[in-house]
């Protein structure tokens, strides 16, 4: 394959008639079938195509298959809620401490102690 090939090859595999969750099954596309660009809150890898509420989700399940079997229903909720809030810290880390915690709907002090435990520094203000 040329190098021209393999360029126009990576754009259109950038680029889809219709983006789908392969989680939850949401889709995306345009009207009249144009090609668009994956959204900025998806991600697409070798395990699949997600949308940001499943990207969420995925994070808070890992969190919760680590925890014990035994666990109490308060511990869960806690490991998911830190969970969360470190996806979106690490997704959005330019972002402040406010917008992260009402994403989600956490508090400032909560999404502080998160970017400390990531070892994050907090984002310059513009």
């Amino acid at each position: 394959m040329s190098p021209a090939t393999q360029t126009k090859a990576a754009a259109r595999a950038k680029t889809a008639t219709r983006w789908t969750c392969d989680h939850c099954g949401v889709s995306l596309s345009k009207v009249g079938g144009e090609r668009v660009p994956l959204p900025e809150s998806w991600t697409s890898s070798a395990e699949g195509t997600f949308c940001l509420l499943c990207r969420r989700e995925r994070a808070a399940q890992a969190a919760l298959e680590s925890a014990p079997s035994d666990c109490p229903i308060e511990t869960r909720a806690k490991l998911r809620r830190a969970a969360l809030i470190e996806f979106e810290v690490r997704r959005r880390p330019d972002h402040g401490d406010g917008i992260i915690a009402k994403a989600c709907r956490s508090s400032v002090f909560a999404v502080a102690a998160a970017r400390k435990r990531l070892n994050l520094p907090a984002p310059t203000r513009r």
